[in-house]
């Protein structure tokens, strides 16, 4: 588990975000993370897709299964998600990623802290964080709430991709 040096707010982590945000685009692109790469040889893109796409594989969802994306950034791996027919709501505290991601069919995203996400109980399939729970300041309750919004069943469901 990764713990901040030093707490940062929500607040404070919403500006580090947008204060960088055109520096994070031009060096990640769609994705604000990290890539996945298997045999070292894969470009920057075929890595930060392939790490959303290991975070889809452990999920195992289906389509019409309802995930919830905490830490979407720009929103991409929701809408890679969302064509292989998952519907997807994400959560950002970037209003400059928010305002810069695409409207897409079966993709809801939120510029809200995912600790006071205000989604209904036992209404996702499955959760997912790819390099974002590093920026919660309560981790209990970023795990509690990422329960808390799962169907009952949907635990194996919970996972953290990490790089």
């Amino acid at each position: 588990m990764i713990y901040p040096r030093h707490d940062r707010g929500h607040a404070e982590v919403a500006d580090h975000y947008d204060e960088l945000d055109s520096i994070y685009r031009r060096l990640w692109g769609e994705h604000v993370h990290h890539g996945f790469w298997r045999t070292g040889n894969e470009t920057l893109r075929e890595a930060v897709n392939a790490l959303s796409d290991l975070a889809g594989e452990r999920l195992s969802f289906v389509p019409q299964d309802r995930l919830v994306d905490i830490g979407c950034g720009y929103g991409a791996t929701a809408r890679r998600f969302a064509d292989r027919g998952a519907i997807v709501t994400g959560f950002t505290l970037s209003r400059a990623q928010w305002g810069a991601a695409e409207p897409y069919p079966e993709v809801t995203l939120h510029c809200r802290d995912w600790l006071a996400n205000g989604l209904p109980t036992a209404a996702f399939e499955g959760a997912y964080a790819i390099e974002s729970s590093e920026h919660m300041l309560d981790k209990p309750l970023f795990f509690s709430e990422a329960r808390r919004v799962l169907r009952p069943g949907a635990l194996r469901h919970l996972r953290l991709a990490r790089r």
